[in-house]
């Protein structure tokens, strides 16, 4: 999610699973202070390295943009302005800024096993910010920064009880159109390689690293592929120190990612945008589109998920996403177009599939898109990796199946797995990780 005067904000959350969140605001304290419309309070941030030499900088950095002002380079600059060489994680320890130490100490246990090319993909942040109030998580174009949302980093019930809980305030964007767009990473078989985000005394009471590790990556190549789109990793070194992130930004426009993206590779569907200004923005609609209707339109078209047609900064996101988690997992994308809910209590298998398709990076016009993407921001030939890419066959999921019933029903497909790792074996607190977009 990017949030920034004169930039849209991004996506509804929707928990189309299990919608235990919805509803209300079901904070402790009651006190919707803490964040209004996705705009969290921060008025609790510490840095996680009290040595730090930008202690004092990233915490006022990190709030400037409520004054609707830029951190200003003179103070504080991004990290790969400084740091030519490669990022270590005690470089990113120096600009993280936390409401409550654990989350530090969760982030960092993620971060310190992190591939080196993606540490060096933090080299345009000027801060990082876990903060209970925040929800959801966005990149700051007038900080250079990303703000996390803690739900991805807790690890027990007392941590848990530390976050403000309240629901994602778009969570209700989608309730006037016929139709739910959800997405999922799932291995060539159909487990999950997620864990829930949500507490449950019952179901999801703790979680370790590893549990941890696969939704944070998510999250973070997502809100870093914001980060190197707006300031691109080539250019990083080149910033003018006389002048704001935000000038910075708007002086490199002709280099962003999604510039080049958009000239070279275009998204061609009007009615899926218009359907996303509502969807994920909040606009009214006029009209709308079945499952069915939205997945035609959406087939042949180059857009990795359905978010991509709500800005062209989220479509780069979305795509550098999918091949991420390909590479770092050897997971898959299932996309689907499903019916809304008729009824309020209702399951994943009420939401029944009009189109949908297992393997999504590997469609032909999403190949090249993806690709392009990936190596602005990599900075490397990735040749052999699509060559393994899009020798795979998207298939589609069975048309009229429920959602979740759909995840082990595609069993025809053939995958070819680049360097396999072990997987995530089945556990009790596996669950139903559903579209959260950020």
């Amino acid at each position: 999610m990017i949030k920034n005067k004169g930039i849209s904000r991004c996506a509804v959350l929707i928990a189309a699973v299990l919608m235990s969140g919805c509803g209300g605001d079901s904070g402790k304290s009651g006190d919707k202070r803490l964040n209004r419309d996705g705009d969290p309070l921060l008025a609790n941030l510490q840095p996680y390295v009290t040595t730090s030499l930008f202690a004092q900088t990233a915490k006022d950095c990190a709030v400037i943009y409520k004054s609707n002002r830029s951190c200003h380079l003179q103070d504080i600059a991004p990290m790969g302005y400084a740091i030519q060489g490669d990022l270590t994680p005690d470089d990113i320890a120096q600009r993280l800024m936390v409401s409550h130490a654990w989350m530090g100490d969760s982030f960092m246990a993620v971060v310190r096993d992190l591939p080196q090319d993606v540490l060096n993909l933090f080299k345009p942040l000027n801060v990082i910010v876990l903060s209970l109030d925040v929800r959801p998580s966005f990149y700051h174009r007038y900080t250079a920064g990303i703000y996390i949302d803690p739900r991805y980093l807790w690890r027990n019930e007392q941590e848990w009880n530390d976050i403000y809980q309240q629901d994602d305030y778009r969570s209700g964007f989608a309730d006037e159109l016929s139709f739910l767009a959800l997405q999922r990473y799932v291995y060539p078989n159909g487990d999950y390689v997620t864990y829930s985000n949500q507490f449950d005394p019952d179901y999801n009471n703790w979680r370790t690293q590893s549990e941890i590790a696969p939704g944070l990556f998510r999250l973070l190549v997502h809100e870093l592929a914001h980060a190197n789109d707006f300031l691109p990793p080539d250019q990083v070194q080149f910033l003018d120190a006389s002048r704001s992130v935000e000038e910075n930004i708007m002086w490199f426009e002709s280099d962003w990612v999604q510039t080049s993206l958009q000239s070279s590779y275009a998204l061609k569907s009007s009615d899926l945008k218009f359907m996303a200004d509502s969807y994920f923005g909040g606009s009214a609609a006029t009209t709308t589109m079945s499952p069915e209707q939205a997945g035609a339109s959406f087939e042949f078209d180059g857009a990795a998920d359905f978010y991509g047609y709500y800005t062209s900064a989220e479509d780069v996101a979305m795509l550098f996403e999918a091949y991420m988690m390909w590479r770092e997992y050897q997971v898959v994308s299932d996309v689907a177009f499903t019916s809304s809910p008729t009824v309020a209590e209702y399951s994943c298998d009420d939401l029944i599939i009009g189109w949908g398709q297992r393997n999504r990076l590997a469609q032909a016009n999403v190949v090249p898109r993806a690709r392009q993407v990936a190596e602005a921001f990599l900075q490397q030939d990735l040749t052999a990796e699509f060559s393994v890419i899009q020798n795979n066959i998207p298939v589609d999921l069975p048309y009229g199946y429920g959602w979740c019933q759909a995840r082990t029903a595609v069993m025809s497909a053939r995958f070819q797995r680049f360097e396999p790792v072990e997987p995530v074996q089945e556990h009790s607190k596996r669950y139903l990780e559903e579209m959260l977009r950020h």
